[in-house]
């Protein structure tokens, strides 16, 4: 049997992980087709802005983000009341909001994300310093603290 497509219905979340759990989370969210919308310089520092705002006011701890040409990743603690699967929600469906408001039509994220929780072994500043290093791997810079669109809210990369 080969390759098997998930039709929408099939969740793509942990059956029985807690979401709400204030353990670390590195998120992958791809855009709409693997668009190269966030290649954009004005949308994506509206989404960066969008980004601290709502982590801010939903009390979520962002570690690391970067704001690649086709897909986020973000590095996260979820807070009380809003959990790591809500968050993504929140961001995605206001970020698509500010995608409107900048021009663009139709959809901005494809369905779902992919998530990976940072278990006991794993020290966070490795995955923040690994997700930040993201566009020296694909060769858009020569150093991190050269991209203009990764960063964190919590520490001092520079």
């Amino acid at each position: 049997m080969g390759y098997k497509s998930f039709g929408k219905r099939r969740s793509l979340r942990l059956t029985h992980y807690d979401y709400s759990s204030p353990r670390p989370i590195h998120v992958i969210i791809g855009t709409y087709r693997r668009r190269p919308y966030l290649a954009n310089r004005l949308l994506v520092e509206k989404l960066v802005s969008l980004l601290r705002v709502v982590a801010e006011e939903y009390g979520v701890r962002v570690y690391a983000y970067c704001f690649m040409p086709d897909h986020l990743h973000l590095l996260f603690s979820p807070a009380v009341g809003c959990d790591a699967v809500r968050f993504v929600q929140l961001l995605k469906g206001k970020s698509t909001r500010v995608f409107w408001a900048s021009g663009g039509k139709g959809k901005l994220w494809q369905r779902g994300f992919y998530d990976h929780v940072l278990r006991k072994e794993e020290r966070l500043e490795e995955v923040a310093r690994y997700i930040l290093n993201n566009p020296v791997r694909k060769g858009l810079v020569r150093k991190a603290s050269d991209y203009p669109y990764g960063g964190s809210f919590v520490f001092d990369i520079r």
